[in-house]
């Protein structure tokens, strides 16, 4: 099982539904299914085999409780646990080997609130194993100071889910070119030239704290390799799975 966490836009749903696709048409002997968490989507572009939206609708949260948008999504990922149970038994149904679950646009609904390390928890029941990627969107760390800024946000996802492997992906690198890349994905392997590149492209206050944050991450060690990926492209995609199989071949379990 396999989460996709990452900011709104980041490509969370693209993704989840190109996945599943890739690993069916990799091997068609294989099983795969999506599972939707995002109460409030209006459209997706693939059909999730699993939908939280058959058990809660977040217009009927706001005209129930009398909310807005923002507070009826968080209410609304807030009552998901109540619904637990009945996302098991569909997964029991299905029966498969692989599970791709597309989290709320929102990350901080699904990563910091209390309801998204319980149902990780819940869900993975048995000998189901879990993986959390987290999305770099490229719109927002071509700059030093958007790449620390993503960081930190991977970094507190990694110890919210502190028991699940995580895999760190940039996403949408058609809106790059290849030394855009290769300068980011050099950024998350090698924080010397992250910090050599903050002194060099940023000024004032913002260059003096990602400086002392580039030096934190230079303390901690490097987080795991940074994935660029393109579903336009299908780009990625096959070292993004083979990341997961190798979490997921650990041990003898079942693959989910």
């Amino acid at each position: 099982m396999n989460y996709f966490i990452g900011t709104a836009g980041s490509g969370k749903s693209t993704l989840t539904g190109e996945i599943k696709d890739y690993v069916e048409n990799r091997n068609p002997e294989i099983s795969a299914i999506t599972l939707n968490l995002d109460p409030g989507v209006r459209v997706l572009l693939y059909q999730p085999d699993i939908d939280i939206r058959d058990y809660i609708v977040l217009e009927e949260v706001m005209d129930q409780y009398s909310l807005g948008p923002n507070g009826a999504m968080i209410l609304a990922s807030d009552l998901m646990v109540n619904y637990l149970d009945d996302l098991k038994d569909e997964i029991d149904e299905y029966n498969p080997d692989w599970i791709f679950v597309d989290t709320a646009g929102q990350l901080e609904l699904f990563a910091f609130r209390e309801t998204g390390p319980l149902i990780a928890s819940t869900l993975g029941f048995g000998s189901i194993q879990r993986a959390v990627t987290f999305l770099f969107d490229s719109n927002f760390v071509l700059r030093p100071n958007g790449f620390i800024s993503t960081l930190l946000l991977a970094a507190s996802v990694q110890f919210r889910f502190k028991n699940i492997s995580q895999i760190n992906v940039l996403s949408k690198v058609d809106l790059l070119d290849e030394d855009q890349i290769d300068m980011i994905v050099n950024w998350s392997q090698d924080f010397r030239a992250l910090e050599d590149s903050t002194n060099e492209r940023e000024k004032g206050l913002i260059r003096e704290l990602s400086m002392l944050i580039s030096e934190v991450f230079i303390q901690l060690g490097s987080t795991s390799e940074l994935i660029p990926c393109s579903t336009k492209e299908e780009k990625g995609l096959e070292l993004l799975f083979g990341y997961l199989q190798r979490i997921f071949d650990s041990d003898n379990s079942k693959f989910y």
